[in-house]
């Protein structure tokens, strides 16, 4: 007995074999009824076989939904996404783009020849993939080279061209109101892609969407994960750090116990510096408490990963411990600064007192009086200066420093904001001390006396015109010297004639006059004739003792504040 049209399409029975047992049945039969069966059984083996295909392809589906939701790479699952996509629609290209910034960027491809369409960045406005991102539906061409419907951007055509793409689908990536890319399937020919295609790559799409999501949202839990972690290291890490600075200060350490323990603690040479020059150390981190600066720590060497937080919880530890010695360093200053002005302004002798005050009883120093007293931070610039030991008294600077009194004249700084300075010396022993402080006093008095702010001068140059120039100005100088010798230097003038220096001349060799024209190197009558114009000026009781040596007197001490008037070599 042979099979009945249901057995024929129980077991899937070709369609060549439903057209033979129809031809059979119109032999034997109604020709007519056998057609009719026959176009039934076709028809209803297509429906059978079209049903099977989506049942395969819902199960394909189900099955790439939980393949896709295992990855959470993003680079694993983007990959996968497209290589699904190719296989589903048995299409020769797939490619997927992600919306970054504005725009998309294709991230991936299956199946394409060349590199050129991963990276390519496609502005929202033009070309099918806009279409698909702007209105989130699917589109398609049978000939994305010859489409006119939409614009074309350059870089996706290049990257068309060589794959010799044809026909193109795009479905958005499309996730609760949010279109997050497109995903693309290509044929090298042209192809119209049918309804049912269309819905398989947007189901595919969807699933893709959800996957993408989950691994992106993954990835973020990851990284903040990671975040934590290192964060709970870190935080582990500067707890022992902090447990073992804390033990060093307890422990009576100082600034530098402190940095050989930082330095054990971190993969390169720690160093302090007060100023780090540009592109000192490997690692640089400023040291200051409150709003002042004391300096950096800088890392030599190779740092580790976080030998930079070292330096960071290491600062303030530095910082304080600076603070401290400073405030021992400023208490001790101040004691020996009492001790210094003790020693210079009183008379009493102590065993002790040189030593109390900083200075060593078998060195010579040098005493300086300045003014003014806030000229303190400019002193330490001074090289001559160094491991001097100063103080203030009566609003003048008081220092004493291991150094020739003519280097630190030569030393001094210039400029319109120098300090102005006397200085003796030099002193060994606590007497020539308070000797030579008397002495840079008046030489100070004397300086500022003639006017001469912002200089440095030795009581040795001064002489005695150092202890005359302290009780008198430099204003009545000048005019005690016009008073007296006024004629004198306008006729000396008017004839270009040396008067003045024949004065000093005669009286300097006592009233004689063959020394003094020797000293002069001129003729004795010479200088008779010119003493004669003198006691016509003068008249003749200038030769007198006492007049004459008042004029001698006043003629060295104008000399010698010329001198100071003119400028150093």
């Amino acid at each position: 007995m042979g099979e009945s049209w249901l057995d024929l399409l129980l077991r899937e029975a070709t369609p060549d074999e439903l057209q033979r047992h129809g031809a059979a049945l119109a032999r034997s039969r109604d020709p007519a009824a056998a057609d009719r069966q026959t176009a039934q059984a076709l028809r209803l083996a297509m429906v059978l076989r079209q049903q099977s295909q989506r049942a395969a392809e819902l199960a394909a589906l189900n099955e790439i939904a939980i393949r896709l939701a295992t990855l959470h790479a993003p680079d694993d699952l983007l990959s996968e996404i497209v290589g699904q996509a190719r296989r589903l629609l048995d299409v020769d290209l797939a490619y997927l783009g992600l919306v970054e910034d504005g725009q998309l960027t294709l991230k991936v491809t299956s199946g394409a020849f060349t590199p050129e369409l991963v990276g390519v960045v496609i502005p929202l406005s033009v070309g099918l993939a806009g279409e698909v991102i702007e209105h989130a539906v699917p589109r398609w061409t049978a000939n994305y080279q010859q489409e006119r419907r939409f614009g074309h951007d350059e870089g996706a055509d290049t990257a068309a061209r060589a794959e010799n793409m044809r026909g193109l689908l795009g479905v958005p990536l499309h996730l609760r109101g949010r279109v997050l890319g497109a995903l693309f399937a290509g044929s090298r020919q042209e192809r119209a892609f049918s309804e049912h295609e269309v819905t398989l790559l947007s189901a595919l799409a969807a699933h893709a969407a959800i996957a993408i999501e989950n691994a992106t949202a993954m990835g973020r839990l990851n990284t903040a994960n990671d975040q934590l972690a290192r964060r709970t290291e870190e935080l582990e890490q500067t707890l022992r750090w902090d447990q073992r600075l804390t033990r060093v200060v307890l422990g009576g350490g100082g600034v530098e116990e402190l940095l050989a323990e930082i330095g054990s603690m971190a993969n390169g040479d720690v160093r302090f510096v007060l100023e780090p020059p540009p592109g000192a150390g490997s690692a640089v981190q400023p040291v200051t408490a409150g709003e002042r600066t004391f300096g950096a720590l800088v890392l030599d060497g190779e740092p580790a990963p976080d030998d930079q937080l070292l330096l960071e919880r290491a600062a303030p530890a530095l910082a304080l411990a600076l603070v401290a010695e400073r405030a021992v360093a400023e208490a001790s200053r101040r004691t020996r600064a009492a001790f210094l002005v003790d020693l210079l302004t009183t008379t009493s002798e102590r065993p002790r007192a040189l030593r109390q005050a900083g200075l060593d009883a078998s060195t010579p120093y040098s005493v300086l009086v300045l003014t003014p007293a806030s000229a303190r931070a400019g002193l330490e610039r001074t090289p001559s200066l160094a491991g001097a030991v100063v103080a203030e008294h009566d609003g003048h600077l008081l220092v004493v420093a291991p150094a020739d009194p003519e280097t630190i004249r030569r030393d001094w700084p210039r400029g319109a904001h120098a300090p102005t300075a006397g200085i003796a010396g030099p002193a060994l022993g606590q007497a020539e001390l308070r000797r030579c402080f008397h002495e840079a006093r008046q030489t100070l008095s004397a300086l500022e006396t003639l006017g001469r702010t912002g200089e440095a001068a030795t009581a040795n140059r001064l002489g005695l015109y150092r202890i005359l120039l302290a009780h008198t100005g430099r204003r009545d100088l000048d005019q005690a010297f016009e008073d007296v010798l006024g004629p004198v230097l306008a006729e000396q003038r008017r004839r270009a004639v040396p008067l003045l220096e024949t004065l000093r001349a005669f009286l300097d060799h006592g009233r004689r006059p063959r020394p003094a024209a020797a000293a002069l190197a001129i003729h004795v009558n010479t200088l008779y004739q010119r003493l004669a114009t003198v006691d016509r000026l003068l008249g003749e009781r200038w030769r007198a003792p006492e007049r004459s040596l008042e004029l001698q007197l006043l003629l060295h001490l104008k000399t010698a504040t010329d001198s100071l008037d003119e400028p150093d070599d």
